[in-house]
């Protein structure tokens, strides 16, 4: 696929219709909430949605673990780890030139990513608490699962840090990279906010109403402003310097075990052949043979 990050759709020209476009659609968002009148009808949404999702904990006992799993924050780091490789390997299918731009537009999006949570979290927290803490006759996911450490309740519920940085990442992937992998981004959102969600760690318009908000008001800056044009610029002043430095570090160690001198390739498989001890019962000698490493290690 062809990668349109690499050729400009983010440049340096300012486009005041966007920017006050979407800058007033974040402020209706955002209104549409606090209005009594409207507010109304997203308070039925809300408890419409989390009485659906919370449901389904005491359907099943594997439903319940699920969402034992996938809310625990642990799983955290796991979805970013699943959102890094699914990165790496968009941005190294065409050539160098796409790598070295896709690491510098990954590193311009990661602190765009940064600075908007930490004002999210200073400037828009809203004194919200979750549904498990407000309403009654809720089912707790430790009431099936004992173990589970899966976030169940926040008296800060709004808006929702999670939902919010993969709203970003969507918005930032879609136009980058085409509608393929911006629906997959999409998909990821909605994957990874549903468990706190049905656990009852939050609102559906926390998400929506919060996330949204947070999210338009940064696409305003994204496409009416140059920010990230001249934030990947700028960054691709360091990661040239370091994809060079990867360059001559994997040359150095020499081609057994090839992958070309792509250095996202050894650097994916050593990856997955690190997460595969992580896991009980499965064998590194056998990931190693799978991915080519292992006449490498003997």
């Amino acid at each position: 696929m062809h990668d349109r990050a690499a050729t400009g759709i983010f440049d340096n020209r300012w486009d005041l219709r966007r920017l006050a476009l979407l800058s007033g659609a974040a402020v209706l968002l955002f209104a549409s909430w606090l209005m009594p009148v409207t507010r109304v009808v997203w308070d039925a949404v809300d408890l419409a949605f989390f009485r659906m999702m919370n449901a389904t904990i005491a359907l099943d006992g594997s439903v319940a673990l699920f969402w034992a799993l996938t809310g625990d924050r642990s799983f955290d780091y796991f979805s970013a780890l699943i959102v890094l490789i699914l990165y790496l390997y968009i941005i190294s299918r065409s050539g160098m030139e796409q790598l070295r731009h896709g690491i510098a537009y990954g590193g311009a999006v990661s602190i765009i990513l940064l600075v908007v949570i930490a004002l999210q979290r200073e400037w828009i927290e809203y004194p919200r608490m979750s549904p498990t803490l407000m309403l009654d006759a809720t089912h707790s996911i430790q009431s099936w699962i004992p173990w589970s450490r899966a976030k169940e309740a926040a008296p800060n519920s709004f808006p929702g840090d999670h939902a919010t940085v993969m709203m970003l990442l969507t918005l930032c992937w879609w136009p980058a990279f085409g509608r393929r992998i911006g629906l997959l981004a999409l998909a990821l959102t909605v994957a990874f906010a549903l468990p706190r969600m049905a656990a009852g760690a939050h609102w559906l318009t926390d998400a929506m109403v919060g996330g949204g908000f947070v999210t338009l008001l940064t696409a305003a800056l994204i496409f009416g402003t140059p920010l990230l044009h001249y934030l990947t610029g700028g960054m691709r002043l360091v990661t040239d310097r370091a994809v060079d430095l990867w360059l001559a570090a994997i040359e150095k160690i020499g081609s057994a075990g090839e992958g070309g001198p792509n250095p996202v390739a050894p650097f994916l498989r050593g990856t997955l052949l690190g997460v595969s001890q992580l896991v009980p019962g499965v064998s590194g000698g056998s990931f190693a043979l799978i991915l080519g490493l292992y006449r490498r290690l003997i």
